[in-house]
């Protein structure tokens, strides 16, 4: 169980607050008083098996490391029988909190990639394999301003000792190679898939394989074809989708030899740009049959439980803009036409007898405003942090004069009439509709 450590000192560092909380070992923002500045401080607090000599793997990889992309290690300690790792405190948050489910345009995806591929490249020329490139651990100091973070899963390929036991997963089941999910011997190809993982989601604002279950994930990896990028936004480039399916490849020896050849590829797709327009565009992919093994399965997204909207006789499938597609509760944005004018709509907090008029945009983030996370609609003047609101809780869409609402990925939930929805699952709002974001209800009312 995770320790509370906020106010004490940890050598030398004071603890201010918990940012970070992972299943061994919690991340504190601290403050360094002989040097005057803000730290991280990663403590361990789960120390069987393996765990500490991974966790001093990890501080001799990030302290070996000198790259403009990679976080920056200050000291690792041990005080009290807490091992801690000191590293840069990057302000901005990370690659997953930009992305929340929306395509980027093609320019930002291979502005972004090819910083991370050097990185990678960097650490794979002294010998050290990420094994967890994910978004969640990609720190955003500037918008064009990458910084790989988090090498707990770190590997030397010059070594022969492996702190992995034959037979026990590592690493993030959404993001990992095939070979990874088989328990093979890795190789730095490993982290070329992962980051082919990471482009596409980036540019189809979703991820390849998008299963609720871990065990389907992992066998998508191995045997699922991936979807085409351009199924899901059409701005995206031929060029780039067949540098993204090219690192997706199956078998390793079909990817690109190493991180050079990917940033190579993207370089001369920047030097010879496509005629396409550099905006993303999200469409939903025609439903098609699960192909391979995996073609007896039907896609799952979590159960058949009752659509938000069932039997109030207002389908959202009668429109033909918004559609419910795929499983019994699944929505999904479909966008066709232009947008037409929208009505004017509000939220109105229950118990409060407070009325909050939607700004006029296409997209509004609902949530807390705190520190470097901004959102459009500030609740935490409303206590919605007694409630449990996420920073950024959940996303209002507005499209051909209808509204949709989706969960991004919020602590305790979002449910409209008592029908809990799902991240990349939009639902339509109607008039009088009850949200609830965690524990703080308002009802939706269109004018």
């Amino acid at each position: 169980m995770a320790l509370d450590l906020v106010g004490k000192t940890l050598g030398g560092y004071r603890l201010d607050k918990l940012i970070g909380e992972g299943g061994m070992a919690s991340v504190y923002k601290g403050y360094q008083e002989s040097l005057k500045r803000w730290v991280a401080v990663k403590v361990l607090y789960y120390q069987e098996g393996t765990s500490l000599a991974r966790f001093q793997l990890e501080a001799k990889a990030i302290a070996s490391l000198r790259h403009r992309n990679i976080l920056i290690i200050y000291e690792y300690g041990e005080e009290e029988g807490l091992p801690y790792i000191a590293m840069e405190y990057i302000e901005g948050g990370t690659l997953e909190e930009r992305l929340n489910g929306a395509p980027l345009s093609w320019r930002q995806v291979i502005n972004l990639a090819i910083p991370i591929a050097e990185a990678l490249h960097y650490a794979h020329s002294h010998n050290i394999i990420h094994r967890d490139v994910k978004p969640s651990n990609i720190l955003m100091p500037q918008d064009d301003w990458p910084l790989l973070a988090d090498f707990g899963l770190v590997k030397r390929s010059d070594s022969e000792q492996s702190l992995t036991k034959t037979g026990t997963f590592m690493g993030t089941p959404n993001y990992i190679a095939p070979e990874q999910a088989r328990d093979l011997t890795l190789d730095h190809r490993a982290d070329l898939y992962s980051l082919g993982v990471v482009m596409f989601e980036m540019i189809a604002g979703r991820l390849p394989f998008d299963y609720e279950v871990p065990n389907k994930i992992l066998l998508a990896h191995v045997t699922e074809k991936p979807p085409s990028p351009r199924d899901f936004n059409p701005n995206c480039p031929v060029e780039l989708e067949q540098v993204i399916l090219k690192t997706l490849e199956k078998d390793r020896n079909n990817r690109y030899p190493d991180m050079q050849g990917l940033i190579d590829a993207l370089e001369e797709i920047l030097a010879n740009p496509p005629e396409v327009a550099d905006e993303p565009v999200w469409l939903e992919p025609p439903k098609e049959k699960p192909a391979g093994l995996l073609g007896s399965f039907k896609k799952f997204f979590g159960g058949k439980s009752k659509r938000p909207n069932e039997g109030r006789g207002d389908s959202t499938t009668s429109n033909p803009e918004i559609a419910l597609t795929g499983e019994e509760n699944v929505g999904t944005l479909q966008l066709g036409r232009a947008n037409a004018a929208r009505p004017t709509a509000r939220i109105v907090l229950k118990d409060k007898s407070i009325t909050i008029d939607l700004p006029n945009k296409n997209t509004l983030i609902l949530g807390r405003t705190h520190g470097n996370t901004v959102v459009d609609i500030d609740l935490d003047p409303y206590q919605a942090s007694k409630y449990g609101v996420s920073r950024r809780h959940a996303r209002l869409i507005s499209h051909s004069q209808r509204w949709l609402i989706e969960d991004l990925h919020s602590l305790n939930g979002t449910f409209v009439n008592g029908v809990e929805i799902k991240h990349g699952q939009p639902v339509e709002l109607n008039h009088k509709d009850s949200v609830r974001l965690s524990h703080m209800v308002f009802t939706f009312e269109l004018l």
